[in-house]
């Protein structure tokens, strides 16, 4: 049963991927320490990212020794992709935000407070997303209907999140005036870094969904 092993590893990826926005929204909520808090956040985050990159490894080769068919090969690598992906981003996202912690605000506190809130909502929503994917590895190959339920609740959060990435997208770039080159460019980057945690959440579950209809669930 390769195809069930490949689950359970992937299922060790997205409880990495969890802790990971666990500690992305100790970072954008700023917890009492300031930048000694996210320094250790960030680096906590970063190794949870290599440890992501172990597990992809001794994946891939899993599926060099043929254990899983190679019609549905492709797939299991993308859905590892997919949910490693979860991991990059959450490590390029803290990365970018301890970048811009250094540097002092100047008049745009209020401005800075607002965006963090609605990243956290966006993180939120990721974390409302993973433990409906791992229960999608869970029940994978035995409960299609339950399945397909699961697949279309991680699409209806992501549409969720892409309404608010927009509207964050139109309040930045209303606000060019108050903001220096360097904070804009990083809340544009970090605002779609969020939502693109969301969509790989979502790719994810349509990569199960294809698996189950591959192995005639």
């Amino acid at each position: 049963m390769g195809e069930r092993d490949a689950f359970a590893r992937i299922d060790e990826l997205a409880s990495l991927g969890e802790e990971s926005l666990h500690l992305l929204i100790k970072i954008l909520t700023n917890s009492p320490n300031g930048l000694s808090d996210i320094e250790t956040c960030t680096n906590r985050i970063s190794l949870l990212e290599k440890q992501g990159d172990t597990i992809v490894q001794s994946l891939e080769e899993m599926f060099g020794k043929g254990s899983i068919s190679a019609l549905l090969m492709r797939e299991f690598e993308r859905l590892a992709d997919s949910v490693d992906g979860v991991l990059d981003r959450a490590h390029a996202m803290s990365r970018q935000i301890r970048r811009i912690t250094k540097r002092p605000l100047r008049e745009a506190k209020e401005f800075d407070a607002i965006i963090r809130k609605d990243q956290v909502r966006l993180i939120e929503i990721g974390l409302m997303q993973l433990p409906m994917l791992r229960k999608l590895f869970a029940i994978a190959g035995s409960d299609m209907k339950q399945s397909l339920e699961l697949a279309k609740q991680i699409e209806r959060l992501e549409e969720q999140g892409d309404d608010v990435k927009d509207n964050m997208l139109d309040e930045i770039y209303g606000s060019w005036e108050v903001l220096d080159y360097a904070s804009f460019h990083n809340y544009i980057e970090t605002t779609i870094e969020a939502d693109d945690i969301l969509d790989r959440c979502e790719d994810a579950s349509d990569l199960v969904i294809a698996i189950m209809k591959g192995l005639g669930a």
